[in-house]
């Protein structure tokens, strides 16, 4: 038998009931405080017990937010370079079509070729103006004329070569060659329209940063 209740049935057969009441009220008490004891020592372990798995959860969150972010990162930087190279395989396609189409280069040689030769210009020199080798139309043959006697005006000796493997044309003077092929104007145009493209997903990138 428990000692308080040893004492409480000896406090009972000495004392009378009295005696025994208060002894009573006494275990009840000492019973109280150990239950709000152990009450309060559970409600601490619980409450450490939450607190672990709060910073657990936080980290665990921090860590899936850095991972998001990078991903999100890494997908972007990659979608910018698959665009860069969708739009340079659009634009060299379309490009390289113009360049085939005989009023198309036609304009572009009455454009170009003049365009230069009008700085070369000041000393008697001579030129070579070189065309696909499979181009045979009339326009171009008219038009490849009419550029050889207008740089001859010019003090400018040039001669046509048809033995281009690529569209578009080459025009040499003097050790100097201009090209105007598919590949040429693509870099020209892709450097034009990329940095704006690079410039908005460079933004998406810096707001998920």
């Amino acid at each position: 038998m428990p000692k308080n209740i040893e004492a409480f049935v000896e406090t009972l057969k000495t004392e009378g009931v009295d005696a025994g009441k208060k002894a009573a009220k006494k275990i009840e008490a000492e019973a109280q405080s150990q239950a709000d004891q152990i009450i309060a020592q559970a409600k601490t372990k619980a409450d450490q017990m939450i607190a672990q798995a709060e910073t657990e959860a936080n980290k665990i969150k921090s860590r899936m937010d850095s991972s998001l972010e990078l991903a999100t990162r890494d997908a972007l930087l990659a979608l910018k370079e698959k665009l860069s190279q969708l739009l340079a395989a659009l634009l060299a396609r379309e490009v390289g079509t113009a360049l085939s189409d005989e009023d198309t280069l036609a304009n572009v040689l009455r454009e170009v070729i003049p365009a230069y030769a009008k700085a070369d210009a000041q000393a008697s020199v001579s030129a070579d103006i070189v065309v696909p080798e499979t181009l045979k139309g009339k326009l171009i043959e008219s038009t490849l004329k009419d550029l050889v006697k207008a740089l001859k005006n010019q003090g400018i000796q040039a001669e046509v070569k048809a033995s281009l493997a690529h569209a578009g044309f080459e025009y040499k003077i003097e050790g100097t060659t201009v090209e105007v092929s598919a590949d040429s104007v693509t870099a020209l145009l892709a450097d034009m329209i990329d940095p704006e493209l690079r410039h908005i997903l460079d933004s998406a990138i810096a707001n998920q940063a």
